[in-house]
């Protein structure tokens, strides 16, 4: 067989393969685009985690909806402001302390998470890089909201923080929404 049949044989042969290549690729890519968006709820049951239909997912931490229990409610420090609170959640995240941190948020958040491992895990994959907290707002007499907003990923990510004053006075960390008002 001459040199020029066999630079032929080769060049025909590239060619299928990269046909074959283009057409696999393709495939591929029509298939995942006619799949639908998989439940998150059924993910998370898939991968063992405690799902909420109202969590929002973001790359700060989902807002959980629940009912607010002042007897398992995280209380604020006599020393503190729920301000000062939620400053201090946010250093304890900055600074890596998951446990310190995840016994801060409000009960059905922590339910969200199941513990302070995952929750760990879903701050540190999110990669925080600052937060800002904005001054209380009283509401009204038995209630007190702070924004708060970590920022990961080039973005910021508000969550509205709410405590309702304890039968013995001191503050309640009933829930944090995502979004800032």
């Amino acid at each position: 067989m001459s040199e020029l049949t066999q630079n032929k044989q080769v060049t025909i042969l590239l060619a299928v393969v990269a046909v074959l290549l283009a057409a696999i690729i393709g495939l591929l890519v029509w298939q995942n685009t006619r799949l639908p968006d998989p439940d998150p709820s059924a993910v998370a049951a898939q991968q063992g985690a405690v799902t909420d239909p109202a969590a929002n997912p973001s790359p700060a931490t989902p807002a959980v909806g629940g009912d607010f229990d002042p007897a398992t409610a995280p209380a604020v420090p006599a020393e503190q402001t729920p301000e000062q609170y939620v400053n201090a959640y946010y250093e304890a995240c900055q600074a890596g302390d998951y446990e310190a941190a995840f016994v801060m948020l409000p009960t059905a958040t922590q339910t969200y998470y199941g513990d302070s491992a995952g929750f760990a895990s879903t701050l540190q994959g999110y990669g925080v890089t600052g937060f800002a907290v904005q001054p209380q707002v009283e509401v009204d007499a038995e209630t007190i909201t702070v924004v708060g907003a970590q920022d990961a990923q080039g973005m910021s990510f508000p969550y509205t923080w709410t405590f309702k004053l304890g039968e013995n006075g001191s503050w309640l960390c009933a829930s944090r929404d995502m979004g800032g008002v």
